[in-house]
């Protein structure tokens, strides 16, 4: 189980202040499930050297399989996860060789080559730190280990960061997790309260282990109550997801009408 357990972190004062929606968390989580991980926590933290460290030691306390770090990693002075995370581990913050190469070969094609203190400080890494190459941009990301927990480093530019997940971590996790198949579906049901339909709901969660299902209310629509129910399974195979699937929904749909509502799949 451990394997498939990730920690998300974020990193950046922008973020708790409001001014910027944490949507990488989102993104990531949503590729996370998708491979047949279970994220365990996400944490939103400031951009100082003390808060990142610590929230890495948290995570790492609780024995996660994956730590996924996100922002922090560019030219400016308030740029400070990979100090945070060299603090967390207890290591020295080193030039990173290979980084340099990467930078040199991104500002190479751009028409100010130089690699400047602010660029340096983008290959100034923990000393055990292995550089992933962007893809799209110029911070290299980062890996690291600590016992069996794998640790990533990404940039917070959204474009930045899908592109390095894609091409560097979504690859390990699907290996080292496994084979699983996820599917999913959601219900939309009408004129029935959700504290009305909550002892069906229990007798249909019993009945089906194997899938996860959840209901969501959706306030009123013209005076009639809407309620979303969502519906997840994993499975080896995507065949065998797909009936323990179609069998809570057989079942739920029939729970709904037995409790004189409508509904319908969306």
């Amino acid at each position: 189980m451990r394997k498939r357990l990730v920690e998300i972190i974020s990193v950046g004062n922008e973020l708790l202040t409001g001014h910027t929606l944490n949507t990488n968390a989102h993104w990531i989580a949503k590729q996370v499930t998708d491979a047949g991980g279970i994220v365990k926590k996400v944490t939103i933290v400031r951009d100082e050297i003390n808060e990142i460290a610590s929230s890495i030691r948290e995570s790492l306390n609780r024995k996660s399989g994956w730590i996924i770090i996100s922002g922090g990693l560019g030219p400016t002075y308030d740029d400070k996860t990979l100090r945070g995370l060299a603090e967390a581990l207890g290591q020295k913050l080193v030039l990173n060789e290979e980084a340099v190469g990467m930078l040199e070969r991104k500002y190479r094609k751009t028409s100010n080559p130089m690699l400047t203190a602010p660029r340096i400080k983008m290959a100034t890494m923990p000393a055990k730190a292995t550089p992933l190459e962007n893809p799209v941009g110029h911070a290299p990301a980062v890996m690291m280990k600590r016992g069996s927990c794998t640790i990533f480093s990404l940039p917070g530019v959204p474009t930045e960061m899908m592109a390095v997940f894609a091409k560097h971590i979504l690859p390990v996790l699907k290996r080292k997790i496994g084979k699983l198949v996820r599917i999913e579906t959601s219900l939309e049901t009408t004129n029935v309260m959700e504290s009305v339909i909550a002892p069906y709901l229990d007798r249909v969660i019993a009945s089906n282990p194997k899938v996860y299902i959840k209901s969501h209310p959706r306030g009123y629509s013209k005076g009639v109550s809407v309620l979303h129910i969502n519906l997840a399974c994993e499975a080896s195979s995507r065949k065998l997801a797909s009936n323990y699937l179609r069998k809570a929904v057989r079942e739920m749909k029939q729970s709904v009408t037995d409790a004189g509502g409508k509904v319908k799949e969306i």
